[in-house]
């Protein structure tokens, strides 16, 4: 009970209201968070998130630690700029000015096809979410709602050949890498028209034509397999060269915040700049 009301007190300040509360408290407890919250106007935002939002502490307008509000739990966004992000990809992945060049406009089409991308991605998260409601799907599913940048970020990046991989939270990465929404949403439904003939589940989106390859439920669980195919595209190679001189495939794994503090993360790290493999981790 008390983790619910944690939950409803998070959901309502994160939207910068005042945070619901029950009226009743527990006996012989502490006092309810409604009365906590009434002895001061405005905490931060995090684990101790009751009351009104502060202001000054959703924006995050900065990187800069020292101007952090005091006793804030919550670490800034990352914020980099496209100029140091180019410095970057000169200095360590070997982009040419030419190269780099390229990506300072963005033409229409571009920015259009990105917003296709977003609109698909919510779209679809939407009717998962309105079919799981009506009961028509059934089991786990987890939503990528509010993560559309993702997608539209690689939709026209990632290419066929390119192995991907996901975790749970995988059906508008599916739909950015060419796996079309009817067969996902078939397997959402159980049904034998879905990418695993109904039996995978929202969790487990696996399609051969487009090297998708889930969907993996448990937190990092992709990573190892990730890195296992970069080295198996390095090793192909390896063993002919000629054949594959002109190989441009990638390993590309999407991982969460959460799952990229996870000791596999650094486990592949190291396997990846030891053997220099073709893997793109997308956090």
């Amino acid at each position: 009970m008390r983790t619910a009301v944690y939950a409803l007190a998070a959901l309502a300040a994160a939207s910068g209201v005042t945070a619901f509360m029950p009226q009743t408290n527990f006996a012989g407890r502490a006092p309810s968070l409604r009365a906590r919250a009434s002895t001061r106007s405005a905490v931060s935002v995090g684990p101790r998130m009751v009351g009104t939002v502060k202001p000054d502490v959703m924006p995050y307008k900065t990187a800069n630690p020292a101007s952090w509000a005091a006793g804030d739990v919550m670490r800034p966004r990352w914020l980099t700029s496209w100029d140091d992000s180019k410095s970057a990809l000169k200095e360590r992945f070997g982009y040419s000015d030419g190269d780099l060049a390229k990506y300072d406009n963005l033409s229409k089409e571009d920015q259009m096809e990105a917003l296709y991308m977003m609109h698909l991605s919510r779209q679809f998260e939407t009717a998962c979410n309105q079919a799981y409601m009506q009961g028509n799907i059934r089991g786990f599913m987890h939503l990528d709602n509010g993560q559309e940048s993702i997608p539209a970020l690689v939709y026209d990046s990632i290419k066929k050949g390119d192995k991907k991989y996901s975790y749970y939270r995988e059906h508008t990465h599916a739909l950015a890498s060419g796996v079309q929404p009817g067969p996902i949403m078939a397997e959402l439904f159980g049904k034998i028209d879905g990418t695993c003939k109904g039996a995978g589940g929202s969790m487990h989106i696996f399609d051969k034509e487009t090297n998708f390859q889930g969907g993996w439920a448990l937190v990092a669980e992709q990573l190892p397999y990730a890195a296992g195919a970069a080295r198996s595209i390095l090793l192909d190679r390896l063993r002919d060269a000629e054949a594959f001189k002109d190989d441009d495939r990638l390993s590309v794994v999407f991982i969460g915040e959460g799952g990229s503090q996870n000791g596999r993360m650094a486990e592949v790290l190291n396997a990846a700049a030891k053997e220099n493999l073709p893997l793109l981790i997308i956090v």
